[in-house]
């Protein structure tokens, strides 16, 4: 006996004898883009404030390739040196030592040297100083003063002090160094220099000068003078 029954998975024909619109499938099928999919563009044509910007970082990059070899030129041209000082003499006269006082002139004779072949300095604002140990006991002006290339220039400078306070354990110090034979002061200078090269002058700078352990074999009497002849400072821009 023949089955009446459509075939499973098939829709059942209409009364016509043709199947119902859109079941070509058993399921609805999605209606067609009315425009196909665009992909975004790869490539994007630079803007003008680009087109500015680039000759800008060049021009910047090479100005300061040439500034950075002209100053390297100089520099092995001009070949600037530290300024060099030497304390040649140290003496004290009337010095003594009253519970946390102290009382004391000292003077002091100091030699400049340009090691410079092409460069002249100039001194401004000099100021020296006699310490103990880091701590300040007098100090004194200079006047300024200027050197030529390969030049000496001696300097002296007088400090004198009355009764300056001083804590308690910097005068047991001083009068345990004084029982041995000699007391080591310290001589400071500052000054700031300008560098002089023809027409051209360089920034000023501060320079430190700073002669630590200076021995004075200090008497009785308080008098005395520096051991072991002179001593080249330290010197620090």
């Amino acid at each position: 006996m023949e089955n009446s029954r459509p075939a499973t998975g098939y829709p059942a024909p209409t009364h016509n004898g043709y199947p119902p619109p859109n079941t070509a499938y058993p399921y609805s099928a999605a209606p067609p883009q009315s425009q196909p999919y665009s992909y975004p563009p790869y490539y994007q044509p630079p803007t003008r404030r680009n087109n500015l910007l680039r000759p800008l970082v060049v021009a910047a990059v090479a100005v300061t390739v040439i500034l950075g070899c002209a100053l390297l030129i100089f520099w092995l041209v001009v070949r600037p040196r530290i300024p060099e000082f030497h304390l040649t003499s140290l003496s004290v006269s009337n010095f003594s030592t009253n519970q946390s006082q102290v009382t004391g002139n000292w003077d002091a004779a100091i030699e400049a040297y340009n090691p410079n072949k092409k460069m002249r300095v100039s001194y401004y604002d000099v100021v020296s100083g006699i310490y103990y140990d880091g701590n300040y006991l007098t100090r004194t002006p200079l006047p300024p003063f200027s050197q030529d290339t390969r030049e000496r220039t001696p300097l002296s400078a007088k400090f004198s002090v009355i009764d300056s306070y001083v804590e308690r354990k910097v005068l047991d110090s001083i009068n345990a160094e004084r029982a041995r034979g000699a007391v080591k002061f310290d001589f400071r200078l500052e000054a700031i220099a300008g560098f002089k090269y023809g027409g051209w002058r360089t920034r000023r700078r501060l320079v430190r000068v700073w002669c630590p352990d200076v021995p004075v074999n200090v008497s009785s009497k308080g008098s005395g003078s520096l051991v072991g002849g002179a001593r080249k400072c330290r010197v620090s821009m």
